[in-house]
């Protein structure tokens, strides 16, 4: 009895190291690495991505953009395999800060897809326009994923874009790769806002004091010429 006890033991213990060592894997095999595992999304209840494309459909109530082009998160997503997160070809990481410097992946049979980043101080606020209008610096690297993203759009490829909590950051960045794309059968109408401030608050982090930050954002891009207007001349 008591040696099928320490064989039950010792599954257990060697389950649990074999666990640990398949999440830490990349910063075991890379001391110091800025490479970062989150528990969260193991299981399928806490899969915290959605499809940008079908959730503002789906808000709307008809197929106004296309579908599996645009992932976001609402929380943190690393450490399972890019299938379940709609299999990126690119990842973008919002979250990076150089004081933190944690790079989040998703693992696919190959290896890792990590994400790319492009800032050099942390990004917030970006669902403010005031942000836009005053802060040079960080307005130049959040246009470097904004260009990218939609480069890679264009060439037919799946992104996704995640912050730390999914909220304001991904919110903001894909709300506006949401309306560039809707703003091209012309000026942005109140029901697309509506359908894109729809998805904004179904991020799971978001309290309802944020609700309307990004409506009330893209209401004043659009008085000021629009998203497509408005991005060519903060990305020049």
């Amino acid at each position: 009895m008591k040696s099928r006890v320490r064989l039950v033991g010792l599954v257990i213990v060697l389950s649990l190291v074999g666990f640990l060592v398949w999440a830490y894997y990349p910063t075991i095999i890379t001391p110091g690495s800025p490479l970062a595992f989150k528990i969260e999304g193991v299981l399928d209840s806490k899969l915290n991505t959605r499809d940008v494309g079908a959730s503002i459909n789906q808000c709307a109530g008809s197929a106004v953009l296309p579908e599996n082009k645009i992932w976001r998160s609402s929380g943190f997503f690393s450490g399972w395999t890019c299938d379940r997160v709609g299999n990126p070809d690119v990842i973008y990481s919002l979250n990076f800060s150089d004081k933190e410097n944690h790079r989040y992946y998703c693992r696919t049979p190959d290896g890792l897809k990590i994400g790319r980043y492009f800032q050099h101080e942390e990004l917030s606020d970006l669902e403010f326009l005031s942000t836009w209008d005053t802060k040079k610096n960080m307005v130049h690297d959040a246009c470097q994923f904004i260009m990218s993203a939609l480069a890679e759009i264009e060439s037919g490829k799946r992104i996704l874009v995640h912050c730390e909590a999914g909220r304001d950051r991904t919110g903001a960045i894909s709300a506006l790769l949401a309306a560039w794309q809707l703003e091209e059968g012309g000026r942005l109408s109140d029901p697309q806002i509506q359908a894109i401030e729809c998805d904004y608050r179904k991020s799971a982090s978001l309290s309802s004091d944020k609700y309307g930050r990004v409506e009330g954002l893209l209401k004043q891009i659009r008085e000021r010429g629009g998203v497509r207007n408005f991005i060519a001349e903060r990305c020049k």
